[in-house]
């Protein structure tokens, strides 16, 4: 962080340098100035196009140094006279893709400026000392037309959009600044953090100590396992503790207990007199401005848990500044209700609706969506609520595709502003949504990715770098929820199965196909593989909605398990497509299996939403002896039902030898 704001400061410096160059005509005497011109441009393109591809938020200093840049092209190219009409708005619209108000305002009035005097000194005749003022008085007037092009280019990117002004938001965000106070230390938010962090790191005893105005820190909220605690204790500037964590730089400092003993006492001084405590030592710190205004101890039995609860502090570290930051006002984020309402969350999905809930609740007409992170490179939504999360449950996209597969391949917060129709999760995603913006969070616990967290509007521009943080503190508090034993129990059950129908998904479909292959080769056993697919799904969702599209995908996965029995072994492997296994059955059984399942469809309409609806389904199958083309059985049934598409009804069946080649 320091060495970005050093790097901003010299693009400061190196920004102005150029552009008094500019106003002062040094440029003039340049012998190829369409060759710098086009330089300066291609420059300023080229970092553009670089934050664009990394999806970086561009530093004022990085801002600043672009419009100089093309401040330079437009100058070297003739001014009013050159492409200003179209470089400057193009300038305006890159800048406005992350609203940054004040360096626009800023930056529009010094290149107005600039077009404005550096006409005027060049051709007026004010160097040389021949003054005229006919020729002043035109060279002012193409200097006024070049001038005003920035404000004007401003006005009208601030038009397109619809938004209010940049001066208005950023003399707004100065009078918040002039009211608002230094905020509090978030002790509040800190106390709520304890009973996650004592189920998540194996601590004996978590102790949360807060500065006063005395400048004394007071042992403000505790828990232990065992001995007594001294409930008034303070700790001053000379105490061991104060005295460690104004030696240590980071967050989070490791020590040992009778290094922070007092007048001969056993381990943490707070401690009442007895057995000897927990050796190991953790202490975190919390500091705005150089000052220590809080920090916790935690004390273990073995370096082994204090080493492994590093992470989850370090995200309680990250929680707490962002709480700090923002001034924890009760009707702003809602940190403390959000961290009382994980801790009381005892599995996954009810962690996953609160958190979902508590953003919907702060940012109305956003859609909220939490994925999970399956087996084979597959992100599994889990659920989502809002305009845009309507059947998306159970939805599965390759890792790598979209905003959400991006975050949590980089394992890092992106927000992607002013960009038309984002694809938020992937290619398969419904094309008529349109997300004008959106921010994708990765959750983590350990060091693990488990899932993302994605928030998206269909307005441009929406998410301000403020939202930003609020939403990776509120993912924060998640993963600290989600790294209780009861949690990740139920996340690793969670990963295994389908959200809407409850059956495996085709990972673990595969490993218990491969787990038949020992079958094969013991007994001689044949194994069947059947592709259902669903005739004409897309029309249902289209005529009843997601909603009643995700009661068909369930009741269709009841009455394939009732016509099967409780042997067969099935998994949803697309939207509307599932995946049967049978051991030890031959052709002739398997065809017989597929025939009953058309049978139960065709003779026992579903009951939706008030409505009959007749499911037809196509059946492709594949049957096999051969150990080694077992695995290839899902690949062959799929491939067989694709060919049958639009002959609802109908099912094929085939039979693989040991020399099968797919047609």
């Amino acid at each position: 962080m320091v060495r970005d704001r050093i790097t901003g400061n010299v693009l400061f410096v190196v920004s102005a340098i150029i552009v008094l160059c500019n106003a002062a005509t040094l440029t003039d005497g340049l012998s190829e100035p369409l060759l710098y011109g086009f330089l300066s441009l291609l420059a300023a393109v080229f970092i553009a196009v670089l934050l664009l591809k990394r999806d970086s938020t561009p530093q004022p200093g990085i801002i600043f140094f672009t419009a100089a840049l093309i401040s330079s092209a437009v100058q070297l190219w003739g001014g009013a006279l050159g492409p200003a009409a179209f470089l400057y708005p193009l300038l305006f619209l890159w800048m406005k893709r992350d609203s940054i108000g004040g360096p626009v305002l800023t930056i529009a009035g010094v290149l107005g400026a600039v077009e404005f005097i550096a006409p005027v000194v060049s051709s007026s005749g004010i160097k040389s000392g021949s003054f005229d003022l006919s020729s002043f008085l035109g060279v002012l007037m193409g200097a006024l037309v070049a001038g005003i092009i920035p404000l004007v280019s401003m006005s009208a990117v601030e038009y397109l959009q619809g938004e209010k002004s940049a001066r208005e938001r950023f003399q707004g965000k100065t009078r918040e600044n002039d009211k608002d106070t230094t905020p509090q230390f978030p002790d509040d938010v800190a106390r709520s953090l304890i009973p996650i962090l004592k189920a998540s790191t194996g601590a004996h005893g978590i102790f949360l100590f807060v500065r006063d105005q005395r400048e004394v820190w007071t042992l403000n909220e505790f828990v232990a396992d065992s001995r007594g605690v001294s409930l008034r204790y303070m700790a001053g500037p000379d105490d061991p503790v104060i005295q460690v964590l104004n030696a240590s730089s980071g967050d989070v400092v490791h020590t040992k207990a009778d290094k922070l003993s007092i007048g001969g006492s056993i381990g943490l001084p707070w401690y009442i007199q007895g057995e000897e405590s927990n050796p190991w030592i953790s202490i975190v710190q919390f500091r705005r401005r150089g000052v220590l205004s809080g920090f916790m101890v935690l004390d273990y039995d073995s370096r082994e848990k204090r080493k492994s609860s590093s992470s989850i502090l370090i995200d309680s570290v990250f929680l707490l500044s962002i709480s700090w930051e923002l001034g924890r006002e009760d009707n702003d984020s809602g940190f403390l209700a959000m961290c009382e309402e994980m801790e009381a969350s005892r599995d996954v999905r009810g962690a996953v609706h609160k958190l979902i809930g508590r953003i919907v609740t702060s940012y109305p007409e956003t859609t909220a969506t939490v994925a999970i992170v399956n087996r084979k490179d597959t992100l599994a939504i889990f659920e989502s609520r809002g305009p845009q999360g309507d059947g998306r449950a159970g939805r599965e996209f390759h890792i790598n595709d979209g905003v959400a597969g991006l975050a949590v391949s980089r394992r890092q917060p992106i927000r992607r502003l002013k960009m038309g129709k984002i694809r938020t999760f992937g290619e398969s995603d419904d094309p008529h949504r349109a997300v004008g913006s959106c921010c994708a969070i990765p959750l983590e616990n350990s060091g693990a990715v488990l899932g993302v967290l994605a928030v998206e509007s269909i307005r441009e521009q929406h998410f301000s770098p403020d939202d930003l943080a609020v939403f990776k503190a509120y993912a924060t508090v998640f993963s600290l929820a989600a790294s209780r034993n009861q949690l990740q129990n139920s996340l690793r059950k969670l990963r295994d199965i389908d959200r809407i129908t409850g059956l495996p998904l085709l990972s673990t479909f595969h490993e218990q196909l491969t787990d038949l292959i020992r079958g094969v080769r013991s007994r001689a056993m044949t194994v069947a593989v059947l592709a259902v697919d669903i005739h004409g799904f897309s029309r249902i969702n289209e005529d009843l909605g997601y909603g009643a599209g995700d009661s068909v995908l369930r009741k269709t996965a009841e009455r394939m398990k009732s016509v099967l029995g409780d042997k067969a072994i099935l998994a949803r492997y697309g939207p509307d497509s599932f995946l049967v296994c049978l051991s030890g059955v031959d052709r002739v059984s398997t065809e017989a299996y597929a025939a009953r399942i058309h049978e139960e469809f065709a003779t026992k309409p579903l009951k939706i939403s008030g409505r009959e609806i007749t499911i037809r389904v196509c059946i492709g199958g594949a049957v096999s002896h051969v150990d080694r083309m077992i695995l290839r059985l899902p690949e062959i049934a799929v491939s067989a039902v694709e060919k049958i598409s639009s002959r609802p009804g109908f099912s094929v069946v085939t039979d693989v030898g040991q020399f099968y080649v797919s047609k």
